[in-house]
Parts: C-alpha cells; structure tokens; sequence
C-alpha cells in the first residue's frame, strides 16, 4: 500500500484505501509522519476530528471513539 493515501470518508469515518476504522494503522504512520517532531499538534488535530466523530457517529461510545482518534498519539515517541 506505498504511497496509497489512507484519508477518512465520512461520515463512517472509514478509510478509503482499506475500508478500516479511520485512522487505520497506515493513516495513523502517515499522520505522524506528517506531524514528526509536533506530537502536541498531532494530538490537538486528532481531538478535534475525534468531536467531529462524536456528533457524525453518536451510536459509537465516546471511549471507543476517544481510543481511535486520540488515545494512539500518545503512544508515539517524543
């Protein structure tokens, strides 16, 4: 999948190129990519896609919601 880009189709939240939950782990390798050396940014990005996701998806629990959009960018290294 090299140089496929893996974006978000919503409302489902879905990504394009694999039809996982977005951000699938290429998205979230591409995200951080893009946001390398400004893990603040990433997350602060990321937290206000995750309340996009609570209004477009209000089925989803907000904690599995949380783990998808947020939770994964505080594992990243500083």
């Amino acid at each position: 999948m090299s140089g496929v880009d893996h974006q978000p189709h919503r409302p489902s939240w879905e990504c394009r190129a694999c039809y996982e939950p977005w951000p699938c782990a290429a998205g979230q390798v591409q995200l951080a990519e893009a946001y390398r050396g400004d893990r603040s940014g990433l997350t602060i990005y990321m937290g206000k896609l995750y309340a996009a996701a609570l209004v477009e998806l209000p089925a989803f629990p907000p904690r599995l919601l949380y783990s998808q959009f947020v939770a994964w960018t505080r594992a990243l290294t500083r």
